[in-house]
């Protein structure tokens, strides 16, 4: 009775210590959001950092190597896209005017039309609800870059605490795996190794893919003779990110602005996107990625629609990696349960 007693108190001590842990880590979780960023960073680093120390640099120095060529690279990928992105997104401001009389005539003659009652009622009332939608987009998306923008000094440090991480990766390694028994470590080791082998081909492959996209989709804007095919490039690209879903969301603009030139611009971009999806769909993604996740397209509907529905186009981004990773955990778990 005293044994059991004895182990209570421990487990209710264990337990109070967990609860003041996760409210302490939910208070400062600003911190958290710079190490998580910092980690995910190294995590991606890595590699490089691995390859060019295998060449004879010391890891200090290969890690600078990789920053210096990555601050070089990105400063001549800014100095050719951000002059002529400015360019377009100053035309884009300048035509807005424009295109607000051209959906205030469509929607005056859309009121001229001689409808039944009932049927101009319907229409009034989704116009007001798409007008709506689009306030609430319009908002939603000021209220993440402004949410963005406070998170800077995070992004600012993640740099630097990946640079730590990376220099004493085995270290921090050998820590964690010490706080368990030997035969846990094999087991968390061997998963670990699944879980890092599944994310890197999704990291790799989607953001290859994404940039085909984009490029494709920017390439054929210019070529039909749409306005502003940077942008519609670069936004195709980055919504492609999204699996399913993201193809809509980088085509609809893209044919808006088509379309506010002519119909038969609007349907040559239309069916450019497409073509261009269907390549992307059939041949590139399985070429590329093939069936390294190994999750049938209604698990990773479902996952988006979940993750959607939970933390937005974040959850969104990252549901499909998450469930990779907890598809690995429950196979390991199911066989670890059945032996």
């Amino acid at each position: 009775m005293q044994l059991n007693s004895r182990k209570l108190s421990h487990y209710f001590i264990f337990a109070v210590a967990l609860i003041i842990s996760i409210y302490f880590l939910y208070l400062v979780r600003e911190v958290l959001l710079t190490f998580f960023l910092g980690a995910l960073l190294a995590y991606l680093l890595f590699r490089p950092v691995a390859f060019i120390e295998k060449k004879g640099l010391k890891r200090v120095w290969s890690i600078i190597a990789l920053y210096l060529a990555a601050t070089v690279l990105s400063g001549i990928i800014l100095a050719l896209v951000i002059p002529g992105l400015v360019k377009e997104l100053s035309k884009l401001a300048e035509l807005y005017p424009q295109y607000a009389q051209q959906a205030q005539q469509m929607a005056g003659r859309l009121n001229e039309i001689n409808a039944p009652e009932q049927l101009s009622q319907v229409i009034n009332k989704n116009l007001g609800r798409i007008e709506s939608y689009i306030y609430q987009a319009l908002n939603s998306f000021l209220g993440g870059f402004y949410n963005f923008l406070g998170k800077i000094l995070a992004l600012i440090f993640s740099p630097i605490l990946a640079f730590y991480i990376m220099n004493d990766w085995e270290k921090i390694r050998e820590s964690f795996l010490n706080l368990f028994s030997p035969r846990a470590r094999h087991e968390i080791t061997m998963v670990s190794h699944q879980i890092d082998n599944v994310l890197i081909e999704f990291i790799k492959g989607h953001l290859m893919v994404a940039a085909l996209v984009g490029f494709g989709i920017g390439i054929s804007a210019a070529l039909i003779g749409v306005k502003f095919p940077l942008l519609i490039g670069i936004l195709s690209g980055i919504t492609n990110l999204v699996p399913y879903f993201g193809p809509i969301l980088g085509g609809i603009p893209a044919v808006a602005l088509a379309a506010s030139e002519s119909f038969r611009l609007a349907l040559y971009m239309t069916v450019a996107i497409v073509l261009i999806q269907q390549l992307e769909s059939n041949l590139v993604t399985p070429k590329i990625m093939g069936d390294k996740l190994g999750l049938h397209p209604l698990v990773i509907v479902f996952a988006l629609l979940a993750g959607g529905k939970l933390l937005g186009i974040w959850g969104m981004l990252f549901a499909v990696p998450v469930t990779a990773i907890l598809k690995v955990i429950i196979g390991w778990s199911y066989l670890k349960l059945v032996e």
